[in-house]
């Protein structure tokens, strides 16, 4: 027991030792004031600067750079047309210094080698020592494109990064935040080599070895089974019982097994309107975009001019809703067929109420909404809303609900109205005393140019 009691002062007194000793070095220095350092090389700025002693090489690079980049910018006009041209090609460069390789040399003839971006990812503080009076850092000569090591596949950060004299495998997977635990049986590697020309001259394919030593622009593949472990996911809305997320698996779910997650549908869910949009990207491409398709799809297009903008119209639409084409009422049907529509990650599915009304709209006296009858046809609706007004035309229009597809109605042409649809009664168009001059002399001047033609022709 005495012994104990014996060691813990020990231990005390031995701590409280170590401390006086460290805050008296810590106040000595306070105490001589600022302390002068120089940068040299391939930085934004060179010179010799004040820094304090509590300062760490990573903390006084980081205050300079502040300071250097705010002198850049002040030396762009802002009145330039290409102000923000040139401040981002600026900003661009200067971001661009060497944070590896980093050599600190001091006074008494020591030599350390500094690693801003390995401390930064590791915290490790032999990398980003404290200053001391007269310390100078010189900043390597530094070319992204030639001094580098590349590392992908199976890390968390894969990425190109600054090479460094004595880099390991170990140093590149450091760089790149380490192995992505996602992966499985990470057990091999593979290094590609160029030739001085530019050709591949290597390709090792090795177990995964932490020291291999690296050279100036090799590039590591660490091998491992890509994992297919992620949140497939879509979205059902409407009238169902649990509207919300459902989760998928890779390749989807049939339709009618994802109905299940949400309850299933309620008894007034309208499965004749129900859509499943889907976006236009099905194939989740990374260079997919709306402008390179709409260019590939209208490359060989061969359309009249006045076609073009129904195209856009329609080529819009399928990029906003890429809506799936299926028939929701086989769901209440226990024999689904092999074509049952899978629902695959991202999807949204809409379950609407169902709507026993019809909308009236346009040239009638009274537009809005009419309870649906079955069997009666687009005049019974146009009645309910008041009838037709002085202006309306005699063309009239049923727009169906789910597909909006525009259907003339008339006696000769029989339109089935079904609850949800719509009803358009356009308005004529004027047609006063100035209208007709119009025309008279558009026709008269077609006329003319076709006589003088004539008369040329004859005279010939």
């Amino acid at each position: 027991m005495r012994f104990k009691i014996l060691l813990i002062k020990i231990l005390i007194i031995g701590t409280s030792a170590f401390t006086q000793v460290d805050l008296k070095e810590r106040f000595s220095n306070s105490i001589a004031g600022s302390i002068s350092v120089t940068i040299s090389g391939n930085f934004i700025v060179n010179g010799t600067f004040s820094a304090s002693t509590n300062e760490r090489v990573d903390q006084f690079i980081t205050r300079m750079f502040s300071v250097g980049k705010a002198q850049m910018i002040g030396m762009v006009n802002p009145q330039d047309p290409k102000y923000e041209e040139k401040l981002s090609v600026l900003l661009r460069e200067i971001e661009r210094y060497p944070n590896r390789d980093i050599t600190l040399k001091r006074i008494s003839g020591e030599v350390i080698k500094i690693d801003l971006l390995k401390f930064r990812l590791t915290g490790d503080f032999s990398h980003n020592p404290y200053l001391k009076n007269d310390d100078v850092l010189i900043f390597p000569k530094y070319d992204e494109l030639k001094d580098f090591i590349r590392i992908d596949g199976a890390v968390n950060n894969p990425n190109r990064f600054q090479y460094m004299e004595g880099d390991k495998v170990e140093d590149a997977i450091t760089l790149a935040q380490g192995i992505d635990p996602g992966y499985e049986n990470v057990r091999e590697m593979e290094i590609y080599r160029l030739t001085y020309d530019g050709e591949l001259d290597t390709i090792l394919r090795l177990p995964l070895d932490l020291n291999f030593k690296l050279k100036r622009g090799d590039r590591i593949r660490i091998l491992g089974i890509t994992p297919q472990r992620k949140d497939y996911i879509a979205y059902i809305a409407g009238e169902v019982y649990q509207p919300g997320v459902i989760v998928l698996p890779k390749n989807g779910l049939p339709l009618k097994e994802a109905l299940k997650q949400v309850g299933g549908v309620r008894e007034n869910a309208d499965l004749s309107r129900t859509e499943l949009i889907r976006g236009a990207n099905v194939f989740r491409s990374i260079f997919f975009s709306e402008e390179f398709e709409s260019l590939m799809m209208r490359r060989m297009a061969n359309i009249k001019t006045e076609d073009s903008l129904n195209f856009i119209i329609d080529n819009k639409l399928r990029f906003s809703r890429g809506v799936a084409a299926y028939d929701f009422t086989k769901l209440k049907s226990e024999i689904i067929d092999v074509d049952t529509l899978i629902v695959s990650d991202g999807d949204y599915i809409f379950v609407p109420a169902k709507i026993d009304l019809v909308y009236v709209f346009g040239q009638v006296n009274n537009f809005g909404y009419v309870k649906y009858l079955p069997g009666k046809d687009y005049r019974y609706y146009i009645e309910q809303a008041g009838g037709l007004g002085q202006s309306a035309k005699d063309e009239i229009y049923v727009i169906k609900s789910k597909s909006r597809a525009w259907t003339l109605a008339s006696n000769k042409n029989h339109v089935e109205i079904e609850p949800g649809d719509y009803i358009w009664v356009p308005k004529k168009p004027i047609r006063d005393f100035d209208y007709y001059i119009e025309r008279v002399g558009f026709i008269g001047s077609i006329v003319t140019g076709i006589m003088t033609t004539l008369i040329l022709l004859l005279k010939k």
